[in-house]
């Protein structure tokens, strides 16, 4: 190596070592450093700690420096005074109670988890989760300076803390600050955000924006999903939802009281104290992972509560009615779908307060669904017997019934005629088992809308069903069934079984009709019926499948006892000749209807006539 070589090095390693010693802090700068890092400070974007030279100025074109942080412009230029609540890495600031926990993110101080501690996910032991970490968000916009800004882009910290509390704060310059205290009590986080010192940026409006995944939680994706939704209230009208597990948009024409995002059997609700604005944008679809139900957002813009203070109320827990009833919400209990009109007030006042009236004696639920079957059998029982009656009335007028379809086969208004004067003179009534009939159909369906949404049938198992809030599996195909699914239910087989079978009974207790032309065959319908029921219930709460199927089977059992105990043919065929043996006198209605008759039989005689001689 020669002069001339050595010579270069040394000039490029005293080059090196004079631009080292130029961006090297200095030891104050050091010294802050290092006791910014012991008070848990977030350290300063990689572009603030670029070298330059000292300056008596507060701003050059890039940096700002504001209560001795050196900040960028852009941050300053942007929120002003709350600028240094801008720096901060995401952390999760944790609040729990007995029954739930909550994950607050540090961006912005919402929370960002909900698990619920008393309730588990089918198949494993991790809690519920009301929504998806991972692709969910909750934030608040606000005008600032007349530009909307987002409470994420602000970093909160922890100041205050209790049991069932917590108070985060992003921290500004000159006494700035925005502050959440967050409570929670039972089921119900109570959460006042609150700005200080920034009276002349802070707008007066406010919106809520709130994007979540709902989680799978239960056994049937499918079922799940057709009992998940978004469920409101609008002021001055009742609870509102959009469709069950279907895509489905709306936007709200009054004041929003309060809204939920419903995902089968636990809910997330949310309301402010004077209601959200008109113009709420609510919207559900169903979630594109089999891991997820349903992706649920709402837009909900609300006016600034008085002093700069912003009251929230989050309910995040269970579809329980007394857990709902304790929010102070009106209908927000409504949230369970037990059915509008008569079926809701049946199951609301009715089959819930005999559920948990059967539920304190036992905890038993398979044997809680079998009692509440006999129960609502037995205060049918009277509405059974006055049906099964008339059809035994109707069997022993068959010969005469039969007599007049045959002498009037082509005149339909004749036969008519002669079938009223017959149940006049026997005193039978054809539509006596049609009321009864239609007056157990409400308490039916209500127990249709009941069992679904129990959240207690939920996890509880009963002889195969290892959960009765979900479909119960004697057989896992390893194929799907377009329509039917990849398994075979045991009890739905066993409930379209027993209607079957029942349904045999019912119609061989009746006499048999005239097939009249454009109605349906009840045979035929007999015999599709239940093979539909296959399909229809396969992936149905297999507690409702074992509810009919125990109504079917103590219907059977009914039958055959009024039968062998209490109906005696001969002596309702000894009632109904002494009814024809004696004068029946006409009411006016009875003769005003034969003379209509007669009128019509007339009528169609002379249009018959008068066809014929145009042919």
């Amino acid at each position: 190596m020669d002069r001339n070589q050595l010579i270069g090095l040394a000039l490029m390693a005293a080059l090196w070592f004079g631009y080292w010693w130029y961006v090297s802090p200095s030891e104050e700068e050091q010294a802050a450093a290092i006791e910014q890092s012991e008070s848990g400070t977030p350290p300063a974007p990689a572009a603030t700690v670029v070298a330059r030279p000292e300056q008596d100025s507060l701003t050059d074109a890039h940096y700002t420096r504001t209560n001795d942080t050196l900040l960028p412009a852009e941050w300053v230029s942007k929120w002003g005074a709350l600028a240094p609540a801008v720096a901060g890495e995401w952390t999760q600031i944790p609040l729990a109670n007995d029954r739930v926990r909550i994950g607050f993110s540090s961006r912005g101080g919402m929370p960002e988890l909900a698990s619920l501690k008393d309730f588990k996910r089918y198949g494993d032991q991790d809690a519920v989760q009301l929504w998806d970490p991972g692709s969910s968000k909750l934030d608040i916009s606000f005008d600032w300076n007349g530009e909307s800004r987002a409470l994420s882009d602000l970093h909160f910290s922890a100041i205050a803390r209790t049991e069932e509390a917590v108070t985060l704060e992003a921290k500004g310059a000159d006494g700035a600050a925005i502050r959440w205290e967050h409570r929670l009590e039972g089921y119900n986080l109570h959460s006042e955000l609150s700005w200080v010192g920034v009276d002349a940026s802070l707008g007066d409006s406010l919106q809520l924006n709130w994007a979540a995944t709902g989680m799978r939680n239960e056994k049937g994706l499918d079922w799940e999903r057709q009992h998940s939704a978004v469920y409101f209230k609008e002021a001055g009208k009742g609870r509102d939802y959009l469709s069950d597990g279907r895509e489905d948009e709306a936007t709200t024409e009054l004041p929003l009281e309060w809204l939920a995002f419903k995902q089968n059997y636990f809910s997330a609700l949310v309301s402010v104290p004077d209601g959200f604005a008109p113009g709420a944008q609510l919207r559900s679809s169903p979630a594109a992972s089999d891991s997820a139900t349903m992706a649920y957002s709402a837009a909900l813009a609300m006016r600034m509560g008085s002093g700069n203070v912003q009251n929230f109320h989050f309910f995040l827990g269970p579809n329980e009615l007394h857990a709902l009833e304790s929010t102070g919400l009106e209908e927000a209990e409504r949230v369970i779908d037990y059915g509008w009109w008569i079926f809701g007030w049946l199951n609301r006042n009715f089959v819930l307060p005999l559920y948990n009236l059967l539920a304190d004696w036992t905890a038993h639920v398979g044997l809680i669904i079998l009692l509440i079957t006999l129960v609502i059998k037995l205060i049918l029982s009277p509405v059974t017997w006055k049906n099964y009656l008339s059809s035994a009335k109707m069997r022993v007028l068959k010969p005469e019934m039969d007599e007049i379809n045959a002498q009037h086969k082509e005149d339909a208004v004749a036969r008519q005629q002669a079938m009223m004067t017959l149940y006049r003179e026997t005193g039978v009534n054809p539509l006596a088992g049609c009321i009864p009939a239609l007056l157990q159909a409400p308490l039916l369906y209500a127990m249709f809308r009941f069992f679904p949404s129990n959240i207690d049938l939920r996890g509880k198992s009963f002889l195969w069903a290892d959960d009765l809030g979900a479909y119960d599996s004697i057989v896992d195909l390893p194929f799907h069934i377009p329509f039917y699914g990849a398994h075979i239910s045991g009890f739905t087989v066993l409930m379209a079984a027993s209607t079957f079978f029942y349904m045999r009974l019912t119609m061989a207790s009746q006499p048999q009709q005239m097939q009249q032309p454009g109605m349906p065959n009840m045979q035929i319908i007999q015999q599709i019926f239940p093979f539909m029921m296959l399909f229809f219930f396969n992936g149905f709460a297999a507690g409702l499948s074992l509810y009919y199927l125990v109504a079917n089977v103590i219907s059977i059992g009914q039958m055959y006892a009024i039968k062998a105990f209490f109906i005696d043919e001969e002596k309702i065929r000894a009632r109904i000749d002494l009814n024809k043996s004696q004068p029946k006198k006409k009411s006016s209605f009875q003769q005003r209807l034969e003379e209509m008759q007669a009128e019509q039989q007339r009528r169609t005689k002379e249009l018959k006539a008068a066809r014929k001689k145009q042919s």
